[in-house]
């Protein structure tokens, strides 16, 4: 009897749950001012988390951790005979400039609802960051695992000769296409062309995720919209694009082909003041009056008994407000005969 007592008073205590946590810097061996590298906290209980972990506050020198939200992760291990479940925290972090990306030693303190709080050690972590070889324009050094351009150049015309002529527009797109890098690295790559006036529209950066919703990379896609001025010869020039190559450690050059396009004369100012003149939108302005009319006139005609009852009514209260009312003698008219 006593033995049992014993094991139903351990079965109501509350149990005292243990709490850990990780750290790691996810790098390749080889990295590169601006290439993104992933830091991962893991928490760790042996029972469960309350409330949800969030991310801890460390120090982190020669870098900086990204807005780039990543998707976590639940994680089991057995350790000493007892199984942790555990939530994986993931960031991206990067270095600007070469030398050693570092995470200092650290504590943690770890807090549980009714749990003593657990404070951990987290040990050093760092990688080192360097330019590679042949590096021409710091402030253009694309790093990426890989990349692709593709490209679209539009003709918008003023009419359906299919002519390009002065007054229309040719508009190039391209897009890139990179993984392992963010959308605010790739530069500028469509520039101003002579004899022509130039519009450049906002570029368009998307994320490029995986199917369970990790941030592999980005797409940029920049359009620029050249109008001639002058009727001759316009040439689109090719583009290239140097980028370091993270997965085999070399430079590369992404390539799209130029154009040349002539331009004609401007259409002839008679021709265009003809066109106007057989655009449909006076004939609509000039059947919807027409059916208005139409229509008050019917209206007019099917309700003329009500319309002159109403008039009449009208002319008589006018007449009734504006006739002279007689007001009543102040002064007796007899007051001398008495």
């Amino acid at each position: 009897m006593k033995a049992f007592l014993l094991l139903l008073l351990l079965a109501v205590i509350p149990a005292r749950a243990a709490m850990d946590i990780t750290r790691e810097l996810v790098a390749p061996e080889h990295v590169a001012p601006g290439q993104p590298v992933v830091i991962a906290v893991t928490f760790w209980t042996d029972s469960w988390f309350n409330p949800p972990p969030e991310w801890p506050d460390f120090v982190i020198k020669n870098g900086a951790l990204m807005t780039t939200p990543l998707p976590n992760q639940l994680l089991s291990r057995r350790q000493g005979g007892t199984s942790w479940s555990g939530i994986r925290l993931e960031r991206q972090v990067m270095a600007w400039d070469e030398g050693d990306l570092l995470l200092p030693a650290t504590e943690v303190t770890l807090t549980s609802a009714s749990q003593a709080p657990v404070t951990v050690q987290l040990p050093e972590l760092k990688t080192a960051v360097a330019w590679p070889e042949g590096v021409e324009q710091p402030d253009r050094f694309l790093p990426a695992s890989s990349l692709t351009l593709t490209q679209k150049i539009t003709q918008y015309h003023a009419s359906n000769d299919g002519e390009l002529r002065v007054g229309d527009v040719v508009e190039r797109a391209v897009t890139v296409n990179a993984t392992g890098i963010t959308a605010a690295q790739i530069p500028q790559i469509l520039y101003a062309i002579p004899g022509t006036d130039t519009q450049r529209l906002t570029p368009e950066n998307t994320l490029l995720k995986s199917g369970r919703g990790q941030i592999e990379g980005a797409q940029r896609v920049e359009k620029l919209r050249y109008l001639p001025s002058r009727a001759g010869t316009i040439v689109i020039p090719p583009v290239k694009l140097r980028w370091w190559d993270t997965a085999h450690q070399q430079w590369q050059v992404a390539e799209l082909p130029g154009s040349t396009l002539q331009v004609a004369e401007a259409r002839a100012q008679g021709s265009e003041s003809a066109l106007r003149g057989t655009t449909d939108e006076h004939h609509c302005r000039t059947a919807l009056i027409v059916a208005a009319v139409v229509i008050l006139a019917a209206v007019i005609l099917l309700t003329r008994r009500l319309l002159w009852r109403s008039l009449k009514y009208l002319h008589h209260r006018w007449r009734n407000f504006w006739a002279p009312v007689p007001l009543p003698k102040l002064t007796p008219e007899k007051r001398g005969e008495r």
